[in-house]
């Protein structure tokens, strides 16, 4: 099949979009195009990526970027053409009513993640009248992929869906089980480095420990959310030994540099699009043998502590994060029985190639 993915908003080397999705169609035998914005176009092992100009803000993408994006959907013909981004289902609607094949991946539940963004309160109330009349007009004539099962709830009225969740890519972390730990006992974070994902609350712990003579090594993988928060981090940087603030990296880069921790974050604020979401990266974590300290949440619960592969805080100030990074380092037998149980419980689960098979045997269906 000649498959195009869609994303005006994600970077074009996207972990999800191009890693696991674009790369497994293309190794599997399919002709893949992926349109995105930013660099130039050109082949990436073997995947086509034409490339837009990448804008600053969404009012320019929508004004500048998403015209061109259509007309060159419009322009070439492809078997699926599978969008990654809210602010692309007019396009799809359009590509719909032109007898196009057409996906939406729901990577969010976009109308409960605009509450959450500080934006002036008038936005927020003219998306939650329009957003939901724009989905129910699109979802209800469109094929949909779900990228959590949580979000489904939301949207009975989607009549054909898939539920593609975002499992590790074991071939990629594997290669990195068996790298030298660093010689400072440390503690990694892959993600988007926010408050809400305590990034922040682990470095007034690491302050913490600091004072009271323990040095705990941090290696921090992720673009910063905003000025506020990279000023903050920037003061602690000032103060503390052993922490490393990486930025963006690609991803073979992130996950061997993450390998030689200790112990894995996945520490999140009490938020219902992180509550009810599965946690990509605890699996990320767990396929590189690496404990986990996560939020106490039901569904991490269910994966941490019942598996036995972590350590649960609860996602507040002062809620035992310093406590269980202290538990990981001092209590060897604990660690162990941890390392023990991801090789004996996990090891080979939640697995990409599962999902995969659900994505090609979707767009089969779709095609026919």
């Amino acid at each position: 099949m000649k498959i195009c993915h869609i994303t005006s908003v994600h970077q074009p080397e996207d972990i999800r979009i191009f890693q696991k999705q674009c790369s497994s169609l293309h190794n599997s035998g399919h002709k893949v195009t992926l349109v995105a914005t930013g660099g130039r176009s050109r082949y990436i092992n073997g995947i086509y990526l034409k490339a837009f100009k990448k804008r600053g803000s969404a009012l320019e993408r929508l004004i500048l970027t998403l015209p061109c994006i259509f007309f060159y959907l419009i322009k070439n013909k492809f078997d699926i053409y599978h969008a990654h981004d809210p602010e692309l289902l007019p396009v799809l609607l359009v590509l719909h009513f032109l007898g196009r094949k057409v996906v939406y991946d729901m990577h969010e539940n976009f109308p409960k993640e605009i509450q959450r963004k500080e934006l002036p309160t008038i936005v927020k109330r003219a998306v939650s009248i329009i957003w939901p009349l724009v989905e129910k007009i699109t979802f209800s004539r469109i094929n949909v992929i779900f990228a959590e099962l949580s979000y489904k709830k939301d949207y009975p009225y989607i009549t054909n869906s898939v539920d593609i969740l975002n499992m590790p890519l074991l071939s990629i972390l594997e290669k990195n089980k068996k790298n030298k730990k660093n010689r400072v006992f440390s503690i990694g974070y892959v993600g988007v480095v926010s408050p809400s994902r305590f990034c922040i609350e682990i470095l007034e712990v690491l302050y913490s420990l600091k004072k009271k003579g323990i040095t705990i090594r941090f290696d921090c993988i992720g673009p910063i959310s905003d000025k506020k928060t990279q000023t903050k981090i920037e003061k602690y940087c000032e103060i503390l030994d052993e922490v490393y603030i990486y930025g963006q990296l690609p991803a073979r880069e992130s996950w061997k540099i993450i390998s030689r921790c200790h112990v894995g974050l996945a520490v999140l604020e009490d938020d219902p699009n992180y509550i009810e979401s599965l946690p990509t990266k605890i699996f990320e974590y767990l396929a590189m043998n690496i404990p986990v300290i996560s939020s106490n949440f039901p569904l991490y619960k269910s994966i941490t502590e019942d598996l036995g592969v972590g350590i649960c805080v609860k996602p507040i100030k002062n809620g035992g994060l310093e406590e269980a990074i202290l538990e990981m380092k001092d209590n060897t037998m604990l660690y162990n029985d941890f390392i023990l149980n991801i090789r004996n419980k996990v090891e080979g689960n939640f697995s990409w190639d599962t999902e995969f098979d659900k994505l090609e045997n979707f767009y089969r269906a779709i095609a026919t």
